[in-house]
Parts: C-alpha cells; structure tokens; sequence
C-alpha cells in the first residue's frame, strides 16, 4: 500500500517470492512426490500413512522452509503444545473416565499429520508455483479414492467431489496463465457447473459451498475500494451478507426440489424437527455445547465417554427436538471415543483449550485471507474454494476426514514472510546479469523493470 495515497494495492495472487515455474533439479520432483503421497492418505498401521512417514522423514528439508512463511513456526508450536496437553490432559481423565489405546493413538497421528502436511505443502511452495501444488496434492486426493465403504453409496459425493474440484481449479490456474484466459470467468464457470452437479448427486452442503466461492469470485468483479480499510470492512460484510444469502438459496432449492427428489425429502424432515436446515443436518452441535458447560477444559486423547458425558451431551441434543437414543449417538458419537462431527470439537475434547486455541486460528486465518484477498480482487477460485471448505469442516466435519484438505488450505493461505536484507542482496547476487537488448547473460529475456 501506498502510504501517502492509501490505496489499496493489489499483489498478485501468488506471493512474489514463489516461483512462477518448477525449479529443475530433484528437490521439486520429490516435493511433489511428497504432496502426492500425503494426499493418498495411504494407511500403513491405523491412522498412520505412508504420507506421515515420508513427511517425517523429509522434516529436516522442510522445517526450514516454516521461517519463509508468516506464522507457520507459530502455528506449528502451537499444534505441538496443544498435542503435549492432551496426552497430559488424558492421563488426569483416566481418573474417573475409560481409556481407549486404539483411539489414543489414532487421535494423536491424525492430529499430528495436519502440520506435517502443512510443512510439506509450504515447501514445495518454494518450489514450484501453488497450481502445481494443488494438482499434485489434488492428484494423490484422487488416488486414495476407495470405491468401497460409504462411497460405495454415492461415489461422487463420498469420493471424487473434494479430489476433482482440486485438480479442475488448480488446472484452471495454468490454464489462464497459459493461454491468457480471464480468471474470473472461469472459475466462475467452473464453480457454478460443479455446484450444480453437486447437488444433483446429493452433496448438499457441497453444492452451497461452491455456491459461496462462486459468489465471492463474481464479488472480484465488482471494482475494490479506494483504501484498504474501507474496502475490507466493505468485503468483511459483504462475506457475512453472502454466507447468509447463499444458506437461504440452497435451502428454498432443495426445499423445493430443484435437486432431486432425495434431498428434498431429506431437507423437509430436518427443517420440520428443529426449524432450521443447518442444525437439524448437524445436530452434533448442540451435543459439543453442551459438553463444554459440562467440562469446559477438554477431556483428554483417548478418552472413553462416561455415562455423566453421555447423559450431558444427549440432553443438549433433546433440546433441539433431535431423539438421541439411537445407535448413532451411542455408537459412533459417545461409543469408544468421543466424535462430535467438527474439527473444533473434536481439537477441543482430544487436546483440550490449546487444541480448540488451533481451531480458532485456523478459522481466524480463514476468514482473514478471504476477506484481505477479496478485497485486494487477487483470490483465485482454487484457494476461495479451500478456505470456505476449510471453515466448514472446522465447525461441522469429523476431524479424521476433514485433515487432507484443511492441511492444504492452511499451507496456500499462509503469506510470505518479508525478506531480510541479506536475502535480497543475496537474490540480487544470484540472478543474471542483464545483456544487450533487454535480455539476460543466459540468453532468456528479461523481467526487470
């Protein structure tokens, strides 16, 4: 920004110290090794994937590429205490509570595997240009589809939704840098044609998640503010205002069976027991209410539900007309583990308020890169895409599905850090001289301006 003038200007989407092109050499070919096999999420023992291991292993390579990104040492410190406070957490727990090694030991290496994902997404960051990272992570996402399980029910939208909006959005990136396409007008496309197929095949909230990004990119073409801080408060309301409207929408389309006869049918039946689509679709919610008036600082990683919790946690739900005496709740909800259906829930109960502390900057560092980069008009529909994503699985996802995409959407939103005296000199020091008529000493043209 211009100090004298107070505008706002705009910097590119990609920051101006990541490459525009892959570096040669084995370091951005194993880099993107790396990304493709963190997001096949190939399990080894339990929750542990190959993906963890090979990150571990690569640790001392990536660790220093955290310094070059503002704020990635202090939210990875912040991870690492969150996690030493629930393993302390759950040894005062087994007091008057059950242990469950199986879930200790899961909860800790799925927690664990979102800043070793982070890590590896901010190195090859510095490798290679952020289309190349969402087409390889999005590639190893598409890999370690099964076609078993749930996505046996509807392949689309427990499979390939998430994999695919990646690579066609990353694509589109290369795309319009290659043959000058407008970016806005593709991604606008290509969110909307996405979102409807969305919600053909049942991925309800998907489809008003694509719906938002959508609407944010066409906010883009709305010409920014005269300075910064009108034409963020502008963009900050306008966020609010878009949230709100878009629930509206998808909620009369699929109340009145504009998609699909099922998710009509499904719809209604909430709205009619609480009043209200988003919390009669998540009514684990009011269970994580009220399971914090019940013990406020977390539970501990590993910990089984005892019938206090249980009795805690249904009553919240009765309150919402929702019958908890079902299997689902018993079960999967409060059975050998506690699974409150959100990152933020499922961060606090494990790691207690340092792991609820990591969700909320992460919601926090969501909401501000949206915000700041809409308003500079320099988002693109791959990372709208991931951070709106991202702020939804942190209030209403399960933990365990919610990390490869929350990893990636930490690693592209994180910014630059600036750079110190000595690295511009040393920059300067390595780039070629310029030659005769406006080109380098090797021969390629030059960008100096």
């Amino acid at each position: 920004m211009n100090s004298s003038s107070g505008r706002l200007a705009v910097a590119p989407e990609t920051p101006r110290r990541d490459v525009d092109a892959p570096r040669t050499g084995p370091a951005p070919l194993v880099a993107l090794l790396l990304l493709v096999i963190v997001g096949m999420r190939q399990e080894i023992n339990q929750a542990l994937t190959l993906g963890d291991v090979a990150a571990v292993a690569l640790s001392p390579v990536w660790l220093f590429s955290l310094r070059q990104f503002r704020g990635a040492r202090s939210y990875t410190a912040l991870g690492v205490a969150a996690l030493c406070l629930g393993l302390l957490l759950s040894g005062f727990s087994t007091a008057d509570h059950g242990f469950d090694r199986i879930s200790y030991f899961n909860n800790s290496v799925v927690f664990s595997s979102l800043f070793l994902a982070v890590g590896a997404v901010l190195w090859a960051r510095t490798l290679m240009p952020g289309w190349l990272v969402g087409l390889g992570y999005g590639a190893g996402l598409a890999l370690g589809v099964s076609a078993t399980g749930r996505a046996a029910e509807n392949l689309w939208k427990f499979g390939y939704s998430i994999p695919v909006t990646v690579l066609v959005l990353s694509l589109a990136i290369y795309a319009c840098r290659r043959w000058a396409l407008n970016p806005r007008w593709t991604d606008m496309l290509l969110l909307a044609g996405l979102a409807l197929w969305s919600g053909a095949h049942d991925a309800r909230s998907l489809f008003g998640l694509l719906l938002l990004a959508f609407t944010l990119v066409t906010w883009q073409l709305i010409p920014q503010g005269r300075t910064v801080r009108r034409s963020i408060a502008r963009t900050l309301l306008a966020f609010v205002t878009m949230i709100i409207v878009t629930y509206n929408v998808a909620t009369g389309l699929l109340v009145d069976g504009y998609l699909g006869e099922v998710a009509q049918q499904r719809s209604s039946e909430q709205i009619a027991l609480t009043g209200s689509l988003l919390v009669g679709a998540r009514p684990e919610m009011a269970a994580t209410i009220a399971l914090f008036q019940h013990q406020p600082w977390g539970f501990g990683v590993g910990i089984t539900p005892s019938l206090q919790d249980i009795l805690a946690a249904k009553t919240g739900m009765a309150r919402i007309n929702y019958q908890p005496n079902n299997g689902y709740v018993e079960n999967y909800m409060l059975g050998t583990h506690f699974e409150l259906h959100s990152v933020l829930g499922d961060f606090w109960v494990s790691f207690g308020l340092a792991g609820a502390a990591v969700a909320l900057v992460t919601i926090a560092m969501m909401i501000r890169w949206i915000v700041t980069a809409v308003a500079g008009r320099r988002a693109s529909g791959l990372v709208l895409f991931l951070a709106v994503i991202s702020l939804w699985n942190l209030l209403f996802s399960p933990m365990y599905t919610s990390m490869p995409i929350l990893a990636l959407a930490v690693g592209l939103v994180l910014a630059r850090a600036p750079r110190t005296a000595p690295q511009r000199a040393a920059d300067v020091a390595a780039s070629p001289a310029p030659g005769p008529r406006g080109t380098t000493t090797s021969g390629q043209p030059s960008t100096q301006r």
